[in-house]
């Protein structure tokens, strides 16, 4: 099973059964099942939780300027680091699940050279920020290269939380993320509190608490999860390539409309982006949530879909998408009430967004819950091409509303709502598809 980690806030790894276990509960027993899954969902929420007081404290401690200049750092962050390295995660977990350690290793030095080059692939792309054209857009050039440090972090992050995932080490899994989490707390206010205010300073924050977050890990006397046979170089680059392009997708057209505000605004709107990541955040906690409930929706799917139940897995998906729709109108209707007011209590005054600004960034996000909902129930039931492809088009989709629309909100907030919808329309045509000819096995 594949879960998709939806934005910045947090990302919540499958737990996959292997030979070791870590705690005194079974892999098979259903009370171990739950306690793992509440372990690795209260590290989620404490992850979450980092990365809001994290943005909270720079939105405080920066100009209106170097905020929307610290939204694009935060985007391309997450964009990349859930778009390319968590899919690098969540191969490595798959392949290393249920083999026992191997005497000959290799499956770690693999990996981390996978990423790696994903590493010196991105940061080149990333370099190019440093010219005059990408200075304009990032603003400023210590935020290209706490990019590149958030990359190298992340190369050695999600390898390692892979092989932890796959071996079933459950408590040192989630005290990566935890650890991770804290660390986005005492690090930025430990900043402010020093009388550190430059966005730069903050941007580091990401970098040194993803590679710190491992160390407990690493420093434990058992490392047997490190000692695993390396697998197909082929095979592991075709999986992992595919889980890229959904993942990247995925987070491409959540993030972009803090993306293009910044690439598309100019004088008065030049706060924009700064904006409409604050609103983002405030409307995409469902999302969040989200992430730990898809623990207990999607094995019960799946665990019909395999069982030939059909009728019990059309009542579960059903189930679901009636809930990510119910919390799609909430989202609008809340933020369009509350929206405004709660984004100046948290972020401040000049980051409020206008109105219509906030109903068109909440419709996007409802869309992205209903369409991430069944986007997930496709992969519960085997339809991993159709949600590979379902994402890439959507992307495709999207374009033309960045290059033939004028006004600039419409610009940085219609590729969600127009990708959502398209991925949303493909992924339940397929999933309907596929319950209609599905053969019990």
């Amino acid at each position: 099973m594949i879960l998709w980690a939806a934005g910045g806030t947090s990302r919540v790894a499958r737990v996959c059964p292997s030979s070791h276990k870590d705690s005194t509960l079974t892999a098979s027993s259903p009370r171990g099942g739950a306690f793992r899954a509440g372990i690795v969902g209260l590290a989620a929420i404490l992850s979450g939780i980092g990365s809001y007081v994290l943005l909270i404290v720079v939105s405080k401690n920066t100009t209106q300027l170097e905020y929307s200049e610290f939204a694009v750092f935060w985007s391309l962050t997450v964009t990349i680091g859930l778009g390319f390295y968590y899919p690098i995660e969540q191969e490595t977990a798959r392949e290393v699940s249920g083999r026992p350690a191997s005497s000959t290793g290799g499956m770690a030095r693999f990996v981390l050279s996978g990423a790696g080059l994903v590493t010196v692939l991105t940061s080149l792309l990333a370099l190019l920020l440093l010219t005059p054209a990408g200075l304009d857009y990032i603003g400023l050039p210590g935020l290209a290269i706490a990019l590149i440090a958030s990359f190298a972090a992340y190369a050695v992050q999600f390898p390692l939380r892979g092989l932890l995932s796959g071996s079933q080490r459950t408590s040192s899994y989630s005290g990566v993320i935890a650890v991770e989490g804290l660390l986005r707390v005492v690090l930025p206010v430990g900043l402010v509190l020093l009388g550190f205010h430059d966005p730069v300073a903050f941007a580091l924050v990401v970098a040194v608490a993803a590679i710190v977050a491992v160390l407990p890990a690493l420093l434990q006397r058992d490392r047997s999860w490190l000692v695993h046979a390396p697998v197909s170089a082929s095979v592991f680059a075709s999986r992992a390539g595919r889980l890229i392009v959904a993942a990247f997708s995925i987070q491409l057209l959540l993030n972009s409309g803090t993306l293009l505000a910044k690439a598309v605004a100019e004088g008065t709107d030049s706060a924009l982006a700064g904006q409409i990541l604050a609103c983002l955040s405030i409307a995409r906690i469902p999302v969040f949530a989200y992430q730990v409930l898809q623990i207990l929706y999607l094995p019960r799917l799946s665990a019909d879909w395999k069982s030939g139940d059909i009728a019990a897995a059309r009542r579960t998906l059903t189930v679901a998408v009636g809930a990510a729709v119910v919390v799609g109108l909430l989202v609008v209707g809340g933020m369009a009430v509350l929206g405004q007011w709660v984004t100046g209590l948290l972020f401040g005054a000049d980051l409020v967004l206008s109105l219509p600004g906030v109903v068109l960034v909440s419709a996007g996000v409802a869309l992205f819950i209903v369409a991430l909902v069944v986007s997930d129930g496709a992969l519960a039931t085997g339809g991993h091409t159709l949600v590979v492809r379902s994402w890439a088009v959507a992307v495709v989709c999207a374009a033309p509303a960045v290059l033939f629309v004028d006004d600039v909100l419409l610009r940085a907030t219609a590729p969600l709502i127009v990708g959502a919808t398209v991925a949303l329309v493909q992924l339940l045509a397929g999933l309907l598809r596929r319950f209609r000819t599905h053969t019990p096995a």
